[in-house]
């Protein structure tokens, strides 16, 4: 077991407790994995590029607070791909790549990292089956997210884009929480007004109910049919 002094050395003060890596490890065992990773804290000042397109992978990052950016370089203007914000985690599908990432990631206010790097995190696999396995649970969920993105970008028109921002959002009840919904419309690089354009129109149709910021499908088979 480690000392206190030894868990301040590695950054457990900082580091969050709640995350994935450590799902179903005791304080034991999560002692020993800080212990491995040795996380490092990384301070972002707004306006500062957290990770730059180009780069390769090799860390993994973890938002302490703050807000962040993550933009698909390439065509003729950067593409918001999603908003990040305290308690996320990035870079974990490039952590094990030497290519390099088309993708940066921008402070949108000052930021804290913790930051961990490859060599620590194969240590720590090697070590701890139980954190490789919460990574690969994590990776997995990762997938299905960009293959919603993938769909997402795809989508053509203000109607397809709205159907998928409410089938992303909703929960396993078919609610839609929107709770920001300037970040979200920002994302699907949609309108406000093209947005609320295709609510009332799926609500007159009798495809979702509205309360508030509360939005539940009533008809998921048709609002699916929206985007083939």
């Amino acid at each position: 077991m480690m000392n206190d002094a030894t868990v301040k050395q590695t950054g457990a003060l900082f580091f969050p407790e709640d995350c994935f890596l450590f799902s179903g490890m005791s304080h034991v065992d999560r002692a020993a994995a800080l212990s491995i990773m040795r996380p490092e804290l990384l301070r972002i000042p707004k306006g500062e590029r957290v990770v730059h397109a180009g780069e390769c992978g090799g860390r993994l990052y973890f938002l302490l607070s703050g807000r962040t950016s993550v933009y698909r370089i390439g065509g003729e203007k950067p593409v918001l791909m999603n908003q990040l914000r305290t308690g996320d985690c990035f870079g974990a599908a490039s952590l094990f790549s030497k290519s390099e990432t088309p993708t940066e990631i921008v402070a949108e206010t000052d930021c804290r990292c913790a930051v961990v790097r490859e060599e620590e995190l194969t240590k720590l696999f090697t070590a701890c089956p139980q954190a490789a396995l919460n990574y690969i649970r994590f990776i997995s969920d990762k997938l299905v997210f960009l293959n919603r993105r993938v769909r997402d970008f795809s989508a053509s028109n203000a109607d397809e884009k709205t159907a998928c921002l409410l089938l992303n959002e909703a929960d396993e009840n078919g609610v839609a929480t929107l709770k920001n919904v300037t970040s979200l419309i920002r994302t699907m690089n949609l309108s406000r007004a093209s947005f609320y354009r295709a609510l009332s129109s799926f609500q007159s149709r009798g495809i979702i109910s509205k309360n508030g910021s509360e939005i539940q499908i009533i008809n998921a088979k048709e609002l699916k049919g929206i985007l083939s």
